[in-house]
């Protein structure tokens, strides 16, 4: 009666190891270009000021808070030479202010140029490509809503996905591991 009974768990434990592996193969490997795409672009932006992928910051001399320029003037100062020296489009995405370091870098929306501006004199200090917002890009797959629209939909869309991707891999791989421990374990127990 107790044979029959870890008998017909280990069928069981069988069938559901093998539906199991199969779903597993089948869903990993669709989503193991995407899994390398993410974990090659986490390695590089966990990488990123030791490969310098970003812009370094060119310090300026401090000075008193009361002689530098306005929000508003930095942001007209860049799109003007974004519009004039570069001929790229002109929305700014932010401006990110150091302080100590008497810089204000602007970042745009449509494109990866990086301007870092004196916030004292106004001029341009200096002009980049933000490597590092690109591979962020490719990360969490804006990248595809650069090019087909600015709506965030693909990057929604394809996080959702690979997250879920992703929790089904964990657990079917953690069943994977268990089933077969479970069905040695049977097995002993009937042999007893």
């Amino acid at each position: 009666m107790l044979n029959d009974y870890f008998s017909s768990m280990n069928k069981k434990h069988i069938q559901n190891s093998r539906k199991f592996r199969v779903y597993h193969r089948r869903i990993g490997f669709v989503f193991l270009t995407f899994f390398l795409i993410i974990s090659i672009s986490g390695l590089l932006l966990a990488l990123k000021d030791v490969l310098h992928l970003k812009p370094q910051v060119q310090a300026q001399q401090t000075t008193n808070v009361s002689q530098w320029i306005s929000l508003a003037e930095i942001d007209s100062i860049s799109k003007k030479y974004v519009s004039e020296i570069l001929a790229l489009d002109t929305i700014v995405d932010r401006i990110d202010f150091r302080p100590s370091k008497n810089v204000a870098k602007v970042l745009f929306v449509n494109h990866f140029t990086e301007l870092q501006i004196n916030v004292t004199t106004g001029g341009v200090i200096s002009v980049a490509s933000r490597t590092d917002t690109i591979i962020e890009k490719i990360h969490d797959g804006s990248i595809l809503d650069y090019f087909l629209s600015h709506s965030n939909v693909s990057k929604i869309t394809y996080s959702s996905l690979l997250s879920l991707g992703f929790i089904f891999m964990s657990i079917s791989g953690l069943f994977l591991w268990y089933l077969p421990k479970k069905i040695k374990s049977n097995k002993r127990k009937q042999e007893v």
